[in-house]
């Protein structure tokens, strides 16, 4: 364009026209390359060691211990899960329920669908081979959530950054969050030896399902149960105590004159090895009497006088002590007594009610865990460059009264079927929320789904009834 050109564009009133913008998408390119050169390339995130004492960073407290660290509070909660048979158990059914097993759901056209479903399947088999896979992942991250109160994994990338190259996870005790003044985001650092190493939002995620007040700290599931898992300890030594006692029936109490100091080999009383075989004597005298004492058969010296002094213990009101702190253990670990093998007043009833809410906590449990196996996902579809999304749906838990809630599934169907005759379209938002069921479902249907169309009437021959 000429300046010619350009005064009778201004002349009349139009700006002067621009070069074509033909390089927008080579732009936009290399926007995400720069992009691409800050994502760290490797994995940031370190390993424990023996030097984590030596740290000079700032250890969190929770408000039900005061007194003691989240570090030490969580390795506690760790160490019981490994000993202690309600922690353990408890622990077990919650990964049974939840590790039930997941389908991938993906939004984004069907050609990259397609590519983004061959591409996660293949590399579903090669991650986290320490844990045995995916489901040994999943496994391990319900387990940080009962005892650690977070999910936190760190899905490093390839060299390359043409993918993710595998997944570390991060133990929350280690990690500190601090909050950036300007912009309010959430900064994560994992402690580590001599300073802190900063965990990249694009490949670190934490992912807490609860949490306390302004605190961006998870709660352990199993933090209640510290408190009631102490007191059973201490029941059990005292009950061990009074089993000790129960087994030893009576006390023998015996004595016998002290032998002159010719009989022990001295000259007199005043010998110094005098005092010394006197207590050598009755030692042995003691060892006799409690070695025949197992078959009621005493031979001794002469003019020994034994008296036996019966014991009467009794375990009387322990029971209820020990049940009473039971419940509480059990209530704090989220678990019923019949799962815990307290059949007694356990009626199908009663069950109906109770089992719902523990596999309403499996289902609250793996909602974090898909938040965090989308984000490994999808940022290995983001580096591959599918343009696709996946999305983790769980299997929920099995449930033994299949049939109560199938006859219920049927009701609710039956009224939406009479809700449409009332409202009319106006009522499918609230079925389709109601069913889990989105618009892009129906394009996924395979061809000879057709449930809608019934079976097909027999011709009419024309023949007389």
């Amino acid at each position: 364009m000429n300046i010619i050109q350009s005064v009778r564009a201004l002349l009349g009133g139009q700006p002067p026209p621009q070069a074509p913008t033909s390089n927008v998408a080579h732009a936009a390119l290399r926007r995400l390359r720069t992009q691409l050169a800050r994502d760290p390339n490797a994995r940031v995130s370190r390993d424990p060691n023996d030097l984590a004492g030596l740290l000079s960073f700032f250890e969190d407290t929770l408000a039900g211990y005061p007194g003691d660290s989240r570090r030490r509070i969580v390795g506690v909660l760790r160490g019981l899960a490994e000993s202690d048979d309600d922690v353990a158990g408890s622990l077990g059914d919650l990964q049974a329920l939840c590790g039930a097993g997941f389908t991938l759901d993906f939004t984004g056209g069907s050609r990259a669908s397609k590519q983004a479903e061959f591409e996660l399947e293949a590399w579903s088999e090669a991650i986290f081979p320490e844990g045995g896979g995916l489901s040994g992942l999943i496994a391990n991250q319900v387990g940080e959530l009962a005892l650690a109160g977070a999910s936190s994994c760190e899905w490093y990338p390839e060299r390359s950054r043409r993918g993710v190259a595998g997944v570390a996870v991060v133990p929350a005790e280690e990690v500190r969050i601090r909050r950036d003044r300007e912009t309010q985001a959430l900064i994560h650092e994992q402690s580590a030896p001599g300073n802190a190493v900063l965990l990249h939002p694009r490949t670190y995620l934490y992912a807490a399902p609860r949490t306390a007040g302004r605190s961006p700290y998870g709660l352990p599931l199993f933090l209640a149960s510290l408190f009631a898992l102490d007191r059973k300890r201490q029941l059990l030594g005292a009950e061990q105590r009074v089993i000790n006692l129960m087994a030893r029936s009576a006390l023998v109490r015996a004595t016998a004159p002290i032998p002159p100091p010719q009989d022990l080999g001295c000259t007199s009383v005043n010998d110094p090895g005098y005092d010394e075989a006197v207590s050598a004597y009755f030692s042995d005298l003691a060892d006799v009497i409690v070695s025949g004492s197992a078959n009621g058969v005493y031979v001794g010296p002469d003019k020994t006088d034994l008296q036996v002094v019966p014991i009467n213990q009794t375990a009387s009101g322990a029971p209820e002590i020990t049940k009473g702190n039971q419940k509480r253990v059990w209530g704090a670990l989220r678990t019923l007594p019949f799962l815990r093998g307290e059949m007694d007043s356990t009626t199908q009833a009663l069950a109906q009610v109770t089992l719902p809410i523990v596999h309403a906590q499996a289902v609250a449990i793996q909602q974090t865990v898909a938040r965090q196996l989308q984000f490994g996902m999808n940022l290995h579809l983001a580096l591959r460059g599918i343009p696709a999304q996946a999305w983790v749906r769980f299997t929920p838990p099995a449930s033994p009264f299949a049939l109560d809630e199938a006859r219920a599934a049927l009701f609710k169907a039956q009224t939406d079927e009479a809700l449409v005759r009332v409202f009319g379209p106006a009522w499918a938002a609230q079925a389709m929320r109601r069913w889990d069921v989105v618009t892009e479902d129906a394009d996924r249907a395979p061809d000879w789904w057709n449930p809608g169309a019934g079976p097909t009437p027999p011709p009419d021959t024309g023949g007389s009834s």
